[in-house]
């Protein structure tokens, strides 16, 4: 029996079928890979911006590809801290805190994978469940358009008895396709600086 067909044409479809499951199999392995790399929970501690403010706010952030959701995060609580909130930010986790009762206000800071929330703030705000109407931002973070995964992650806080006071979809400056969708608008960390001072105490 002969695996390599006499043949031209045969010859041709052979190689383009390989190639074409080798092409199929990276990518199987690069997604997996990704996939997990991004929806891991990352443990971190907590710090705490303006330790004298007047009432505390938390921030919790999912860690994503990019710094963009962590930078974006810290601009957000910086903002905070400026119009005199104390704030602990941290990631979201199984060790990030659960019992809200000792604050005036929630942000959730993530990054947008196709279209959706990433899975570690989800499961975070799974795990505290009810949020006992505590005011909430959202922060979304995405290369394109974070509107979508801000909208979804809006009704995962109605759903757990959440009250959503402010949400920003924040787009990065980095370009897709020739695209600059935030050009001209300011940086997003300025704009989710700005945002925090403008939530008071």
């Amino acid at each position: 029996m002969k695996l390599w067909p006499q043949k031209k044409w045969k010859q041709v479809l052979l190689v383009l079928f390989v190639f074409f499951l080798a092409v199929v199999v990276v990518l199987a392995i690069v997604g997996t890979y990704v996939s997990s790399a991004v929806n891991k929970d990352v443990v971190s501690g907590i710090e705490v911006v303006n330790p004298n403010g007047s009432k505390t706010a938390l921030v919790v952030y999912q860690t994503g590809l990019t710094s963009f959701s962590k930078d974006s995060s810290y601009a957000f609580a910086n903002g905070l801290g400026e119009s005199g909130w104390r704030v602990e930010i941290t990631t979201a986790s199984s060790q990030a805190p659960s019992n809200l009762s000792k604050y005036g206000l929630l942000a959730l800071g993530f990054p947008t994978y196709g279209s959706s929330p990433g899975m570690a703030i989800v499961r975070y705000v799974d795990r505290v469940g009810d949020l006992h109407r505590i005011n909430t931002v959202i922060i979304a973070c995405a290369g394109f358009d974070a509107g979508k995964s801000a909208a979804t992650m809006t009704q995962n806080v109605h759903a757990t008895n959440g009250t959503v006071q402010k949400s920003l979809a924040l787009v990065s400056k980095s370009t897709w396709f020739g695209i600059a969708p935030s050009e001209g608008r300011g940086s997003p960390a300025d704009t989710a600086r700005q945002a925090g001072t403008q939530i008071r105490p």
